[in-house]
Order: C-alpha cells, then sequence, then structure tokens
C-alpha cells in the first residue's frame, strides 16, 4: 500500500501534527504517517560546533523517514511508495528533505 508522510507547519516555532485530521486520507487505500519533530530554539538553534551543530528538527525528519523505510511494511505499507508533503513550513522541509543526501 502506498504511504504518505505529513510534515506539520508552524513555523518551526510551534504547531502539532494533532491539529491536522487525517480521516480525508483514510478514506484512500494509503497508510498515513504524521511525525513530530523539535520546534523552537531545540530545533534550529545552531553554535557551529560539533557538540550542537543545529538543524535538529530536520534531523528528526530523516530519523522518521529512516524509520519508514525500515519499518512501514508492518503496518501494510510499501517503503518503495513514499511521498512525502508538508504545510507551510512542513512544506519547506519537504523540500530541505529533498535537498539533503541525508534523506536519500
Amino acid at each position: 500500500m502506498p504511504v504518505m508522510v505529513f510534515f506539520h507547519g508552524g513555523a518551526y516555532a510551534g504547531g502539532s501534527a494533532n491539529v491536522y485530521g487525517g480521516s480525508r486520507l483514510m478514506d484512500k487505500d494509503v497508510v498515513l504517517v504524521v511525525p513530530h519533530y523539535r520546534l523552537g530554539p531545540l530545533s534550529f538553534l545552531s553554535l557551529q560546533t560539533d557538540e550542537i551543530a543545529g538543524n535538529a528538527g530536520l534531523l528528526d525528519q530523516v530519523l522518521a523517514l529512516k524509520w519508514v523505510q525500515k519499518h512501514i511494511s508492518a503496518f501494510g505499507g510499501n517503503p518503495k511508495e513514499v511521498t512525502i508533503f508538508g504545510e507551510s513550513a512542513g512544506a519547506a522541509s519537504v523540500s530541505y528533505l529533498m535537498l539533503t543526501p541525508l534523506a536519500k
């Protein structure tokens, strides 16, 4: 079954996946994944050091996609048919994820 991964918006400062209902998508034959990720200063603060390199929120999203690749078949999903999408900052995240080699 195809998999859809939704990243919520909120200007990377607020927001939650709980705000959006997935009922419209659940009328379709898809597996919906809606991960949470770190927000605010703990998400994108960078001190330009190895210990606090920044972009933890984006790395959370990368880890969510890696989780999907590894485990989604246990939920009936096909790891070769994954679509990522988002709203507002979540849509921007999709653009960033398409650019980083970490998400391949």
